[in-house]
């Protein structure tokens, strides 16, 4: 059983009844872990309800580890989360680093399903065998620093090892639509909102202690591989950027390919860019380094604002997505603003992503006469002003005055505002971009598009290929060079998709840390650690049915083929700059795409494609009619 505890978890908030279930290795086998577990999970879960809001005690919430988490490899401290999002309505997930997973697996869990709501707040209690609901009144309404620091304090005495603390903060108990979930204080499932199903389930926190042992099946083979790997890290110019700058490193990368969005996606280079940088984040707010667990590439680092109006103490720093956001997007130059920013998305538990581009839609909405100080509690929403910018992160986090308006996410405070306030948009399926501009790179758009929980440049391994900071020698679909523009980019997505889905959704291994890695070692680093013999072209079929699974799941929940789509504004051309007058052509990619997925018209994985990945239940769902006429077929 290496790379496995051996243990699901289930907890059902309504009844307070916990059971722990031995995992099935012939399904641990099949699926590997991570979304794999999830997906699967999920699925048989609705599949006798399919139709609930994800705000309902309907709406299960699962987290599982992958068998790399906790290994002590390198960049295999990732976990992942899943629901149906609170902020689109579709699929929902995010994946996360930092050491509650490795803690989890050390306790005995693979991973946590959680259904059904409570009365009252409460939190989840983990200390090896011990398990147990308590009331959670006392910390309900403190930040994420706040409840972080209590449990820890409350309940060493309690545990068997020092315990680790998963928790929403208040913008998760206020259901804002964008919350997140938060492992020591900056670690942060945050993408889709998944912060407000634990907030609609007075879910505060999950505290976790393990003092067991994680097995691994070859520890003398993983040894090696690991000897092997250390040496290319220590050769790869991108590790050591990262570990040097962190991921803000790109910054100074992507401006020269226009990669970075600027004015809420109407630039590709600014004058100011470099305030925002490296330099400046070291001058100004760098206050030495942290990491995830056993990992040595170390790219998270700390901040520190000692004096002026965004004074904050040590803590974690703005990661290159939260810089992009809350500074390139707003045209706000001020690193320590920005850093700010960051420590009120982390107290009150947000997804920084969408906070940021939410408050830059609303600077646009703003400039272009479509909101008033009258509507924005005074606030002047201009490009570049530093306090209005924190200042509506926080309201957004209470989710008050105009705040709560932009606590919706940006598509619905777009249809709040009316007044054609949408063609400032930057979502796709309701999810605010991440900060990576398809207009430098077409692949992105098409992975943006085709996404199953919107905009994502985590949704596949397309980032890090066709951005050229990975190459797979053994799966010529990763390796060949690719024309500029959109040619041959539907191929690129399929590949890495399904090696992605394997590889950072399953196993799970950070895609930062996976730059470095070619196939081959991937996979024997899977086998040495669980004592399976997967093949490369088995694991790339794993990959493939929990995109088809996770990809059904968002069409069961409504989207079209109309959703696959990017926004007006990432496709519109720009004027000049590294990426003058290129956009995505997403006709050619989708069409291609979907003759490569087998999906029909409406964007529907076609029934015999499902069917011939083992997915019957999913098919029945997705065509009822179909499933219908089977069954008289069968009573004739």
């Amino acid at each position: 059983m290496g790379g496995y505890a051996g243990n699901l978890l289930y907890v059902d908030l309504t009844s307070g009844r916990v059971q722990v279930k031995p995992l099935d290795m012939a399904f641990a086998r099949k699926n590997i872990g991570g979304l794999g577990f999830g997906t699967r999970i999920f699925l048989d879960l609705i599949k006798s309800k399919p139709r609930f809001d994800a705000l309902s005690a309907d709406n299960p919430f699962i987290l599982m580890t992958g068998p790399l988490t906790g290994c002590g490899m390198d960049a295999t401290a990732r976990w992942s989360v899943c629901s149906k999002s609170p902020l689109t309505g579709f699929w929902g997930e995010a994946n996360v680093g930092g050491h509650f997973g490795s803690r989890l697996k050390l306790a005995g869990y693979d991973g946590i399903v959680i259904t059904g709501a409570a009365q009252q707040p409460v939190y989840l209690y983990i200390n090896d065998q011990h398990i147990e609901l308590r009331d959670a009144s006392a910390y309900w309404g403190k930040d994420v620093y706040a409840v972080t620091d209590a449990l820890t304090k409350d309940l060493r005495d309690q545990s068997s090892k020092p315990g680790q603390v998963l928790t929403i903060g208040p913008a998760g108990e206020k259901r804002v639509r964008f919350a997140n979930l938060i492992n020591k204080k900056g670690h942060a499932a945050g993408r889709t909102g998944l912060g407000a199903v634990w907030g609609s389930k007075k879910l505060k926190a999950i505290y976790v202690a393990g003092s067991g042992k994680l097995d691994i099946a070859h520890p003398g083979k993983l040894k090696a591989l690991r000897a092997q790997l250390k040496k290319i890290y220590a050769e790869s110019i991108y590790i050591s950027s990262i570990q040097s700058a962190g991921t803000p490193a790109h910054l100074d990368v992507g401006i020269i390919s226009g990669d970075i969005p600027i004015k809420n996606w109407q630039m590709s280079d600014w004058e100011d860019i470099d305030k925002l940088g490296p330099a400046s984040i070291e001058e100004k707010i760098h206050a030495g380094g942290r990491t995830c667990y056993a990992c040595t590439v170390a790219c998270k680092k700390n901040a520190q604002v000692k004096t002026g109006p965004y004074k904050i103490e040590k803590g974690p720093a703005p990661e290159y997505e939260t810089v992009a956001a809350f500074g390139t997007m707003c045209l706000n130059a001020d690193i320590e603003s920005v850093a700010k920013a960051n420590d009120i998305c982390n107290r009150y538990g947000m997804d920084t992503i969408s906070c940021g581009s939410t408050i830059a839609f609303a600077i646009d909405c703003f400039e272009n006469g479509l909101l008033t100080t009258d509507e924005t509690d005074g606030l002047e929403l201009c490009w570049g002003n530093a306090a209005a910018i924190v200042a509506m992160a926080e309201k957004i986090g209470n989710n008050e005055g105009f705040g709560a308006v932009l606590a919706e996410g940006s598509a619905q405070a777009a249809q709040r505002i009316g007044k054609g306030a949408s063609r400032y948009l930057t979502t796709v399926k309701g999810l605010e971009a991440p900060m990576h501009d398809p207009r430098n790179a077409h692949g992105f758009g098409l992975a943006y598009g085709i996404s199953p929980r919107g905009a994502c440049h985590e949704a596949s391994l397309v980032f890090e290929v066709e951005g050229g900071a990975m190459y797979i020698p053994e799966l010529p679909d990763l390796a060949e060079d690719l024309p500029e523009g959109s040619q041959g980019r539907a191929r690129l997505n399929v590949a890495c998709q399904d090696y992605g889905m394997f590889f950072s959704h399953c196993a799970i291994f950070c895609n930062l840390g996976a730059a470095p890695l070619n196939a081959t070692q991937a996979v024997a680093m899977l086998n040495h650690v669980t004592g399976f013999d997967y093949t490369l072209d088995e694991v790339m079929k794993i990959g493939r049915r929990v995109w088809y699974l996770k990809r059904g799941l968002t069409n069961l929940f409504g989207a079209r083929a109309k959703d696959d789509r990017l926004p007006a504004r990432l496709m519109t051309p720009l004027k000049e700059g590294p990426t003058q007058g290129s956009v995505p052509d997403m006709e050619l990619m989708l069409k291609t795409f979907y003759k490569l997925r087998g999906l029909n018209e409406d964007g529907l994985p076609q029934e015999a494609v499902i069917r011939e990945l083992g997915l019957a239940d999913l098919a029945d769902l997705l065509y009822p009619e179909a499933e219908q006429t089977a069954l008289s077929t069968k009573e004739v």
